[in-house]
């Protein structure tokens, strides 16, 4: 009962104890039998008549320091007293009849020598049984503590293994299930056992084949790591539905044979959330055609047409013409952004990163921006270090739309923005800069630009271009933040790591 359960403390203590008053009661024994030895043989020590007794007394002693030295429990070991002590009362008893009753008239005879001999014969049977007995009650004790054990044991694995929310399957080489949890059973739902069955009954042939193959590829080696092989397959239910799963197989010994442990994970959730993923992949490779295609070329027609106007409006039309112009290169520039992001949302721009000249690509798209922001001044200060960073084909649009925001969000009629690129110590970040001298943004709003903790493309910023340059420049594995700039404006910093080549950073040549 809960409560109720002695301490290990006090179990020690009984079970010495135990010992210890058997030990003393089997020496008590052999001291008695040398007490009444020397005062009944008197001179006669030496004689063969006190041979038997004596060597009981021995053997009593030796028993005693046996039991003192042992980890018997200590009820077990009480045993030897008792069993010593009856059989010297059974023989002792049987030998006072023989010494009273039948030899009293014998020449030289001493009725307590005999029954003292009798003594001696049944405390040796006695205590050897004793110490037998007390030896197979440990033995068995210690057999049944093992059983339990493993009894626990199994019980607490066929727990673990039932309650795995995967389905678990063992089959041997031929294909016959020969394990399965309550997970298989419950989701395949037969109402038969599991074992029995081909394992080509739930699974595909193939899956099954190809399992098949990993137990004879692997079937002279216990443990490997590489004999673990995961494929898709599908599980059929007792009713005739399938069920889309992963399986991580593996080669075991099961019961001395070879088999194949199969672990089963229901992917029917992912297959769902995969293909809703598809979907909306589909929908922004439309849309990035929209933007691309119509609108682009749309505001393409209206430049076009806006350019032949301009020497044929008065100076007051001219004003409103330029604003309609760059008005258009903005929703261009627009459209880019919102191609670029697209990519990146459809899993497009996640393709394996490569060493991108850093040079190369400020340079070009700052000579870009200077053309499209020809009323701009956009000034490349310094060298811009000769390195490769870790990046992909979109990193042009990182510096486009930095640039673009610098000029279009200024307050001033010739915009002023400075670029300058230098490295961290030790070599292994590039930094770039670039200043502008419009409003600034305030302290508080410059994470919100990025739309930080945005769910939609609709956050508080300024359009697509930040939020499309924070998610690059993260995966680029980089960094950017926004400082003040003196005596106005702001300095966009973007960190961008340098690419590794064969261990070494990369430079470019």
């Amino acid at each position: 009962m809960v409560g109720t359960s002695v301490p290990d403390e006090h179990i020690v203590k009984v079970s010495s104890f135990g010992r210890f008053a058997g030990a003393v009661a089997v020496g008590g024994l052999g001291t008695a039998i040398v007490v009444v030895l020397a005062v009944e043989s008197g001179d006669a020590w030496r004689s063969p008549v006190v041979a038997a007794p004596f060597g009981l007394a021995v053997l009593l002693f030796a028993a005693a320091a046996w039991l003192l030295r042992s980890d018997l429990d200590g009820r077990i070991a009480l045993r030897v007293p008792v069993l010593t002590g009856v059989g010297m009362l059974v023989f002792g008893a049987f030998g006072a009849v023989v010494a009273f009753d039948l030899l009293p008239g014998a020449a030289g005879a001493r009725p307590i020598l005999v029954v003292l001999h009798f003594v001696s014969a049944g405390g040796a049977v006695g205590v050897l049984v004793g110490l037998f007995t007390a030896s197979q009650a440990t033995t068995i004790r210690a057999l049944r503590t093992r059983e339990a054990e493993l009894r626990r044991s199994r019980d607490e694995y066929q727990d673990l293994f039932d309650g795995i929310g995967d389905a678990v399957l063992v089959h041997d080489a031929r294909g016959t299930i020969i394990a399965a949890n309550d997970a298989a059973a419950d989701r395949l739902g037969y109402g038969d056992p599991l074992v029995g069955r081909r394992i080509d009954d739930v699974e595909c042939a193939r899956a099954h084949e190809t399992a098949a193959e990993a137990v004879s590829s692997t079937a002279g080696i216990a443990d490997s790591a590489d004999d673990r092989i995961a494929y898709e397959t599908a599980h059929a239910t007792a009713d005739g539905d399938t069920i889309p799963v992963e399986v991580s197989a593996r080669y075991v010994r099961y019961r001395g044979s070879p088999a194949v442990l199969s672990v089963a994970r229901d992917v029917t959730r992912r297959r769902a959330f995969e293909s809703e993923l598809a979907r909306k992949r589909d929908q922004l490779r439309a849309l990035n055609r929209v933007l691309r295609h119509d609108i682009r070329n749309d505001m393409q027609i209206v430049l076009g047409l806006g350019g032949l106007l301009e020497d044929h409006v008065d100076e007051e039309g001219a004003e409103y013409l330029r604003t309609i112009l760059d008005t258009g290169e903005h929703v261009v520039e627009l459209t880019k952004s919102s191609r670029d992001l697209a990519r990146t949302v459809a899993g497009e721009a996640e393709l394996p990163l490569e060493p991108v000249s850093l040079p190369e690509t400020l340079r070009a798209e700052i000579d870009r921006r200077r053309e499209a922001f020809a009323h701009a001044t956009i000034e490349l200060r310094g060298d811009v270090p000769d390195v490769d960073v870790r990046a992909n084909d979109l990193l042009s649009s990182v510096f486009r739309n930095l640039l673009n925001n610098a000029v279009q969000h200024s307050d001033r009629e010739t915009p002023t923005v400075e670029v300058t690129a230098d490295m961290t110590r030790g070599d292994h970040t590039a930094i770039v800069r670039i200043a502008d001298d419009g409003p600034g943004i305030a302290p508080g709003r410059r994470e919100a630009v990025f739309g930080k903790d945005e769910k939609g493309l609709d956050s508080e910023g300024t359009g697509l271009g930040l939020y499309l340059v924070r998610s690059l420049v993260e995966q680029y594995g980089g960094s950017i933040r926004i400082e003040d700039n003196e005596p106005r404006g702001v300095v966009v910093v973007v960190e961008l790591p340098i690419a590794e080549v064969e261990g070494r950073y990369s430079t470019s040549m």
